[in-house]
């Protein structure tokens, strides 16, 4: 029996032993502690032939994590702290500059000053301490489960966040109705929307088959595309409206696909582009990074552009639409 009250206390001492900061992590390591010593005691009664103190050192255990289990999940304060707390754009204040955006379904985006985007949902999560008090965390998990990163719940009302991860890194909230300037990399991406659409015009910027022709009852030619992105006209106008508004692309593009003679058709479920070379209109410097304008209630994204031999400087006004930054104008400079 003695022996048994040993083992129970050693369980005891290791279900509350240090937590990290990392909070999953810290939750499966309490789960595999406990699993353990559960185990050692079973054997240990098993050896000894004591059915009876089996069953009742058993119920005693599973008694106790099962209140441990509610304890912990009673203790975290979900009216206190939500995804919801951190709604909004949030600045990277280092050399990084990144932004951080969080929506109020809790999902979150972090796109890179460099280029690139990291995707996720926000957990708030709950660390235990030896003196029975509590931490919590906001806790960024991408979108295939693994946690990114952590940063404490801080008291309310909160402008800023911080991690002890990664450098100790330290996020602003952007509290102007503002957004957030686009980063070099998505002011690139613009750019190479608007060429592609102007190529395309041009009867360029899709892979064709020029031996798989298709013709109208009007005489118009068609060539099958082949290329491995667009494969239908879906999958343009997909790409089209990730980087332009549907006003815009009506103004400018509708004769892609709305027109009577639209330059894209589905045959059989096939994209087919018209063949009809012409001219384009732009001609941009791909070895020269736009530039972010600060331009009135918003920003605008300047390229500059060989014009037939004439360099001048494209100016693309650009709007926030769904968490991504879409061209509403393009214009050229005075």
């Amino acid at each position: 029996m003695k022996k048994s009250i040993v083992l129970i206390s050693l369980i005891s001492a290791l279900c509350f032993t240090a937590c990290g900061k990392d909070a999953s992590s810290t939750q499966s390591a309490k789960s595999t502690t406990t699993a353990a010593a559960t185990s050692a005691v079973t054997e240990n009664v098993t050896e000894s032939a004591a059915t009876t103190t089996a069953v009742t050192t058993t119920a005693a255990v599973t008694t106790k994590a099962e209140t441990t289990k509610a304890a912990n999940e009673n203790a975290v304060p979900s009216t206190d702290y939500t995804a919801a707390d951190l709604t909004g754009e949030w600045a990277q204040v280092d050399s990084f500059n990144n932004i951080l955006t969080v929506n109020a379904d809790g999902s979150f985006s972090l796109k890179y000053a460099g280029g690139g985007t990291r995707f996720g949902t926000v957990k708030i999560e709950s660390e235990e301490h030896p003196d029975g008090s509590f931490t919590y965390w906001y806790s960024f998990y991408e979108n295939d489960g693994k946690l990114w990163t952590g940063f404490v719940c801080p008291k309310k009302p909160f402008n800023e966040i911080y991690s002890e991860d990664e450098g100790g890194m330290k996020f602003v909230r952007n509290d102007s109705e503002k957004p957030l300037a686009p980063t070099v990399p998505e002011a690139k991406d613009i750019r190479d929307a608007l060429a592609f659409a102007d190529s395309l015009m041009s009867s360029g910027a899709v892979e064709v088959d020029m031996d798989s022709e298709y013709k109208t009852d009007d005489g118009t030619v068609y060539h099958k595309s082949v290329d491995n992105i667009y494969k239908t006209t879906a999958d343009v106008h997909n790409y089209l409206s990730r980087y332009m508004t549907d006003q815009f692309i009506s103004d400018n593009y509708n004769f892609l696909f709305g027109s009577e003679n639209p330059k894209c058709i589905d045959v059989n479920g096939v994209l087919y582009i018209e063949y009809r070379p012409i001219g384009g209109i732009y001609g941009f410097y791909l070895d020269e990074d736009p530039v972010i304008v600060e331009s009135g209630s918003g920003y605008s994204i300047n390229i500059k552009n060989n014009d037939y031999g004439a360099d001048e400087t494209i100016i693309i006004d650009v709007v926030k639409d769904n968490g991504y930054w879409k061209i509403n104008n393009v214009r050229a400079s005075v």
